[in-house]
C-alpha cells in the first residue's frame, strides 16, 4: 500500500544526493543505520548450540555468502512510487539466491529433515520491502516439511514474515488463530514464530507461515497440469490494488455506487478494481473466463440486492432469470439470499466479514484480500479465505484506534488515513440484507459462547511470556520500537508510545478486549 506523501519522496530524494556527495562524514553514515556497528553481540557467531533456543531456529548461508538478496531488494511498488533509491543506489527488484537451509528445533537440535536443505530465498512483499527488516520467501528444492506445520504437510514454499511495524509481533498471529476458531472448514495459514539468521549474522524474530498458494493441503481448488489451457480450473484471486504490476489479471465493473451500513454512499471510483490471479494460468483465455465470470456475478448480486431483479448461471455459465415457485411466497430479502447463495458460499463470507470487523485493517479495501473459485471436479462457490497481511490491523494503525463501532461494513479512511469514502464492495453489497445481518449476529453468538476472546489474549500473554529474550535481541538488532518515524509514522499514538514488545502486546490485548466489547453492543441480543 502507497503510505508516504510526494514530500516525503522528495525528502528521501534530496537526504539521498546529500548521501552520494558526502558519503564520507559522519554525519551522512549515521543517517544510514546499515553503517553502524551491530551493537548485538551475538550476531557473528557460528557456533548456534549457544544460541538462546526458545524459539526454533532457521539459519539459511547463501550461495555467495553475502546479505544483499535480503538487504537491498524494494519491489515495484516501492520503486514506482519514488522509493527506489537507497542511498543513492538504485535498487534491485527482489531476486531468488541459492542458499542452503537449516532448522533448529526449540530443543536446540538440528531437524535433521531439514540440515543444509538446497533451495532458494528472495525478499517477497509490496511496501513492506522498504523497510529494513524485510519480508522473505523460501522456496526449497524439494517439499519440506517445517515445524509440524499444517499436519507435517510437505511444501516447497514457505514466507517468513517480519512484522517490523507491529511491534507486538502478534497481530497475525492472532488474527490467523482467530480465523482457525472461527472458520476451521476454511483454509488459514499455520504459523510459528522464529529466529532467523542469515550468513551467520541474526536477524531477528519472523513469523513462519504458508505460502497463499493452490495445493490440496493449502487452498483446495483444481490445479491445472502443465501448459493446460482449459477453463475448468481453479482460480485463486485477489483484491489488488497492486494487479497492474502482476501478470494475470482483470478488472470489475461495480457498475454503481454502494450504500453502506450508515447510509453513506461509496462512490464506484473509491473500490479497488483490480483483481490478481495467484494461481496458474497457461493461457489468455482462462484470464477472459474468470474476468467475464466474475464481472457476471457481480452483477448478478448488484441487481439482486439493489433492484430486485434475479439471476443465476446457466450450464454456460451466462446469466439467466431466475425462476421462483409460484407455490412458495418469498420475500425480498429471501429471494436475495436465495439467488447470491447459488453463486458465493454465505457462510465463508460471513466468517470473513466478522473477522475483518473484529480485526479493522486498514487494508481491507486495498490488497491481500483473497477468494476462490473451483470450476474443476471440486467445483464450488466464490469462496472467501486464506485472511492475510494483518500487521496494520488490530489498533495499530490510525483506523479505528478506539476500537469502537462498525468498520468493514461502513465507508472508512484511505491507507494514509487522508481521505474517507473507501470500503470493501464485497462486505458492502450485502451490508443492509437483513439475512446479511441475522446471520453475522448468529455467528457472532457462536464465537461469544466458544469464548474466542479469552483464547486470542491467552496466547497474546503466553508468547510475550515466553520469548520475552527473543523480542528484546529482536530490537536490539533493528533498533525500531519506539520509533514511529522507521515506519514512515504510520502507527497511532497508543501503538507508538510502546517501548517494549511486552507493553505493544499489553496494548493489542486491551484494543481486542474494547473491540470485542464494542461488537457484543452492536450483535448480541
Amino acid at each position: 500500500m502507497i503510505k508516504k506523501t510526494y514530500k516525503l519522496n522528495l525528502l528521501n530524494f534530496v537526504l539521498a544526493l546529500l548521501c552520494v556527495n558526502l558519503l564520507t562524514s559522519t554525519s551522512c553514515s549515521n543517517l544510514n543505520s546499515k553503517n553502524n556497528t551491530d551493537p548485538y553481540t551475538p550476531t557473528d557467531t557460528l557456533d548456534y548450540s549457544k544460541i538462546n533456543h526458545n524459539l526454533p531456529v532457521i539459519k539459511i548461508i547463501s550461495e555467495t555468502g553475502k546479505n544483499d538478496f535480503v538487504e537491498k531488494p524494494k519491489s515495484k511498488v516501492t520503486q514506482n512510487n519514488g522509493w527506489g533509491w537507497d542511498w543513492g543506489e538504485q535498487a534491485p527488484e527482489p531476486y531468488y539466491e541459492k542458499c542452503k537451509i537449516t532448522l533448529y528445533k526449540e530443543d536446540g537440535e538440528i531437524d535433521s529433515k531439514v540440515n543444509e536443505v538446497d533451495g532458494q530465498v528472495k525478499v517477497r512483499g509490496n511496501w513492506t520491502t522498504s523497510y529494513d527488516k524485510k519480508p522473505l520467501r523460501i522456496k526449497f528444492d524439494e517439499k519440506q516439511s517445517m515445524l509440524g506445520l499444517n499436519n507435517s504437510e510437505k511444501f516447497k514454499s514457505w514466507v517468513l514474515t517480519a512484522s517490523y511495524k507491529d511491534w507486538s509481533f502478534l497481530r497475525d498471529a492472532t488474527t490467523f488463530y482467530m480465523s482457525h476458531l472461527i472458520a476451521p472448514d476454511y483454509y488459514t495459514t499455520d504459523y510459528h514464530l522464529v529466529d532467523v539468521y542469515i550468513n551467520n549474522k541474526y536477524w531477528g524474530v519472523y513469523l513462519l507461515v504458508e505460502q497463499q498458494q493452490t495445493n490440496k493441503n493449502r487452498i483446495n481448488i483444481s490445479e491445472p497440469k502443465d501448459n493446460y489451457t482449459g477453463t475448468d480450473i481453479g482460480y485463486l484471486l485477489e483484491l489488488d490494488n497492486y494487479s497492474q504490476y502482476e501478470d494475470y489479471k482483470f478488472d470489475i465493473d461495480y457498475l454503481h455506487h454502494l450504500d453502506d451500513k450508515n447510509g453513506e454512499r461509496i462512490e464506484v471510483h473509491n473500490l479497488t478494481k483490480g483483481y490478481t490471479i495467484k494461481s496458474d494460468i497457461y493461457d489468455n483465455a482462462q484470464v477472459d473466463f474468470i474476468k467475464t465470470y466474475m464481472n457476471n456475478l457481480w452483477k448478478i448480486c448488484y441487481e439482486a440486492v439493489y433492484n430486485k431483479k434475479y439471476s443465476e448461471f446457466d450450464e454456460n455459465y451466462s446469466p439467466v432469470e431466475m425462476k421462483f415457485s409460484d407455490d412458495v411466497s418469498l420475500s425480498d430479502d429471501e429471494k436475495i439470499l436465495a439467488c447470491v447463495s447459488k453463486i458465493i458460499d454465505i457462510d465463508s463470507l460471513v466468517n470473513t466479514y466478522i473477522l475483518n470487523e473484529v480485526c479493522c485493517d486498514a487494508d481491507i479495501y486495498w490488497s491481500s484480500f483473497y477468494m476462490d473459485l473451483d470450476f474443476g471436479k471440486n467445483t464450488k462457490r466464490l469462496t472467501f479465505e486464506a485472511p492475510w497481511d494483518f500487521d496494520s490491523a488490530l489498533g495499530n494503525k490510525k483506523h479505528c484506534a478506539d476500537a469502537q463501532g462498525l468498520f468493514a461494513g461502513v465507508s472508512g479512511y484511505d491507507v494514509n488515513y487522508q481521505n474517507k469514502g473507501y470500503a470493501n464492495p464485497w462486505f458492502i453489497i450485502f451490508i443492509n440484507c437483513d439475512w446479511f445481518q441475522q446471520k453475522v449476529k448468529a455467528k457472532w453468538q457462536q464465537i461469544h459462547n466458544d469464548d474466542v476472546l479469552s483464547k486470542l489474549t491467552a496466547q497474546i500473554d503466553e508468547v510475550s511470556t515466553k520469548y520475552t529474550t527473543n523480542f528484546a535481541n529482536n530490537y536490539k538488532r533493528w533498533n525500531n520500537i519506539g520509533n514511529n518515524g522507521s515506519v514512515g509514522n504510520e502507527l497511532n499514538n497508543k501503538a507508538a508510545a510502546c517501548k517494549t514488545q511486552k507493553e505493544a502486546a499489553d496494548y493489542l490485548k486491551d484494543w481486542l478486549i474494547k473491540r470485542f466489547a464494542a461488537l457484543d453492543g452492536l450483535w448480541l441480543e
